[in-house]
């Protein structure tokens, strides 16, 4: 499964399968409120999806998976020409936000992480909010989306969560935990109804 998910086509068809598209205009409009011209870094983009419900944008995409880059490009960069194929300023990078490669990115408005905070490690975690505040003009403000354990969880998410391919699914004070030390104000908002799966996730909104 893992294998397979690692082309472009099959990771896109089984996000829509598991979440559809929905979901991604109550992320734009509720939490990530993006307005036009703000300049944006996607952490773990992937084929670069949410770019369909932004507004016209700054768009910096990193990805540590060379084809889902190939592919986000290919959907949203800019033609031979020169003409974009998207309304929206979009640049995309294989590359790992680390201490050496966050200072030549510049500065933003927002920093997305959708997804990623629960595929790593806590010392890994943490690093990431670390150089994503890093990345944050004063003012900015990182969103997070992560599977999150809670209390009287049926059986099917707590399967379904268990069985996601990020290792480090956690209850949500230990996701608070791990960006304390970079963001001392946080929101956190838990859904139960975002996919259309039975799954339980938490945005955090962390303020610069």
């Amino acid at each position: 499964m893992r294998s397979l998910l690692s082309v472009p086509k099959l990771y896109d068809l089984a996000q829509f399968v598991m979440r559809g598209t929905k979901y991604r205009s109550r992320l734009t409009s509720q939490f990530i409120r993006a307005s036009s011209g703000s300049r944006i870094l996607d952490i773990g983009c992937g084929t670069g999806t949410i770019l369909d419900s932004l507004p016209e944008v700054e768009y910096v995409g990193l990805d540590m998976s060379a084809a889902y880059v190939a592919a986000a490009r290919k959907r949203y960069g800019t033609v031979e020409n020169g003409a974009p194929r998207h309304r929206s300023q979009c640049t995309f990078h294989c590359l790992e936000l680390t201490d050496k490669t966050v200072d030549p990115l510049g500065k933003f408005d927002i920093v997305l992480a959708m997804g990623v905070v629960h595929h790593l490690d806590d010392a890994s975690a943490m690093n990431l909010f670390a150089y994503s505040r890093q990345a944050l003009r004063e003012g900015g403000r990182m969103i997070t989306l992560d599977g999150v354990y809670t209390e009287n969880q049926s059986r099917i998410v707590k399967s379904l969560l268990r069985a996601d391919r990020g290792k480090f699914v956690r209850e949500e004070s230990a996701y608070r935990s791990l960006c304390s030390g970079s963001f001392t104000s946080v929101q956190t908002t838990i859904a139960h109804d975002l996919f259309r799966i039975p799954y339980t996730c938490l945005i955090m909104e962390c303020f610069a």
